[in-house]
């Protein structure tokens, strides 16, 4: 299965992370994260998905991926 898309603008973020999530940021739970990151999502014309299509987009991506995904999405 292709790799998901995250596709992280400083505007977008700015819209999905509150002051307090940005300045605590490393404590925000994975769930959580995951939670948010959905919202970043987008298919290969870079057009954002739906949160459902994010979902079922990940349930493909084995999760020894995980924190590859956090940590591009970080960077």
């Amino acid at each position: 299965m292709a790799k998901v898309k995250l596709l992280v603008t400083a505007e977008k973020f700015d819209e999905v992370f509150s002051i307090d999530d940005w300045f605590n940021i490393d404590k925000i739970p994975q769930n959580v994260l995951y939670g948010k990151m959905l919202e970043f999502v987008v298919d290969e014309n870079d057009q954002p998905v739906t949160t459902e299509q994010a979902r079922e987009m990940f349930k493909g991506v084995p999760r020894k991926e995980w924190m590859s995904y956090v940590s591009d999405f970080m960077s």
